[in-house]
């Protein structure tokens, strides 16, 4: 997206309508996320402005004359579904928390709340980088974001585990924690192994497990690599990573949470929906479970990658 200008860029009035910060946005995604919220009985303009606009460091795409499609700017746009979700989430989260709703324990609301409200702020940070191509950075967000969405899913699916997350009272437990029980694809082998027993098989030996490694090993390249090494990771067939695969990258990883957590802890909509039930609910966090829904929806409009640099240098 080296099109774009630097922090500081346009800033639509409060009252704008989502599809002028997105110009250039395909009509046809455009209305299809529009009629998904309407037979959800939701106002895509009101929920957006909740959401989005009012992200810190929010800012618009401008309009890039030459283009030989919407791919990047419908990413970006899908993308910021993903937060306005992970927002409302974390806003009924807390709300089941403090009021100790059924259908979840306390400990996985407290985790679910906590866990919200970094990816939060790691979306936002994310944003901002892949607007104004900072590649190293946003490969290394990108990653913790899809630490964080298999830790949600793991908090989910072992009560127990929330519980000793969220005894955690110092940085050295949360870390010990962290070493023991996520990292190195431990969170991931308990997902799969839940989502293998309801008919998903995402073992180590499948192409997507395969891919998924790839993918996070190459992202943990911007985290680990050498101080001497000043060069971008490339993809084995040379080409250049870019802004759009981190923001790529943690859409697909998003889309994914709101898919299985619907399949690890089926009691996981109604318990947001009677979080945020109360009439001094947050409106924000209302949108949490009818947005699950709608998000899973979304996933068929994600490409299935994003441009590389050769592409994009052959379209402009």
């Amino acid at each position: 997206m080296s099109n774009h200008p630097p922090i500081g860029g346009i800033i639509p009035l409060d009252g704008a309508p989502p599809e002028l910060s997105y110009p250039g946005l395909s009509p046809q995604l455009l209305a299809r996320v529009k009629q998904l919220w309407s037979a959800a009985g939701l106002d895509l303009d009101a929920g957006w402005r909740l959401g989005v606009r009012s992200l810190p460091g929010f800012r618009a795409l401008p309009r890039v004359e030459i283009s030989a499609n919407s791919t990047d700017v419908d990413l970006v746009f899908l993308f910021d579904q993903c937060v306005l979700w992970v927002r409302a989430l974390h806003e009924a989260a807390n709300a089941g928390r403090l009021a100790d709703t059924d259908g979840l324990s306390p400990a996985q609301w407290h985790g679910l709340a906590a866990l919200s409200a970094r990816l939060t702020e790691q979306c936002a940070a994310l944003r901002l980088l892949a607007l104004t191509d900072l590649p190293m950075p946003a490969m290394q967000i990108a990653r913790s974001i899809s630490e964080d969405v298999d830790m949600v899913l793991v908090i989910l699916i072992r009560r127990k585990l929330a519980e000793r997350f969220a005894a955690c009272r110092s940085a050295e437990e949360a870390s010990d924690f962290w070493r023991r029980h996520i990292a190195g694809g431990r969170a991931f082998r308990s997902i799969s192994e839940k989502l293998y027993s309801v008919g998903i098989d995402h073992s180590a030996d499948t192409d997507y497990a395969k891919w998924r490694k790839s993918v996070l090993t190459t992202l943990g390249a911007a985290v680990h690599s050498n101080a001497l090494n000043t060069r971008l990771p490339k993809r084995p067939q040379g080409e250049v990573l870019l802004n759009g695969d981190s923001l790529h990258f943690a859409t697909f990883r998003i889309h994914e949470l709101c898919a299985f957590a619907q399949l690890v802890e089926p009691e996981l909509t109604g318990a947001l929906s009677a979080a945020t039930a109360a009439p001094q609910a947050s409106p924000l966090g209302a949108l949490a479970a009818p947005l699950n829904g709608i998000l899973v929806n979304q996933i068929e409009s994600l490409s299935s990658r994003p441009a590389t640099s050769g592409q994009q240098a052959r379209q402009n």
